[in-house]
C-alpha cells in the first residue's frame, strides 16, 4: 500500500479517536495525548520502513558495476561464497532490480544495418 495513503488513514483515524475521546471524556487530556503519540509513532514507523527500503535500493544502484567490453556481461559477486560470476545484462536487471526486458533495434543500429545491406547490393 502506498505510504501516503497509510499516513493519511492513520492521521484521520487518530483525529477521529481524539474527537470521540473529547466527547466521551471531556477531561481526558492524557488519553488524547496517548492516542496521538501512538498514531504519530505508527506513521513514523511506516515512513522509516519505506525510507529504509528506498535507501537499500539506492545502495544497490550506487555500487560500481563491472561490464565486459566485448559482450556487455556484468560481473556480480555472490554474497555467500564471494565468487564472481558473469551474467547477461538482461539477467542482471531481472535478478537485482526485478526488471523485465525485451529486445528491439534502436534507430541508429537499424540505419547502420540498412546502409550495410544497401552497400552489398
Amino acid at each position: 500500500m502506498n505510504l501516503k495513503i497509510i499516513i493519511l488513514i492513520l492521521s484521520a483515524l487518530g483525529i477521529f479517536l481524539i474527537h470521540v475521546n473529547t466527547y466521551l471524556f471531556p477531561n481526558g487530556l492524557i488519553l488524547r495525548h496517548i492516542i496521538l503519540i501512538v498514531f504519530i509513532g505508527v506513521a513514523f514507523y511506516y515512513a522509516y520502513q519505506s525510507r529504509r527500503k528506498y535507501l537499500e535500493e539506492y545502495a544497490k544502484l550506487e555500487k560500481f558495476i563491472r561490464i565486459c567490453a566485448w559482450c556487455k556481461s556484468i560481473c556480480i559477486t555472490d554474497p555467500v561464497t564471494k565468487e564472481e560470476k558473469w551474467i547477461s545484462l538482461e539477467k542482471y536487471f531481472e535478478q537485482e532490480h526485478d526488471f523485465k526486458s525485451s529486445h528491439g533495434v534502436c534507430p541508429d543500429c537499424y540505419n547502420n544495418q540498412m546502409r550495410i545491406y544497401s552497400d552489398k547490393e
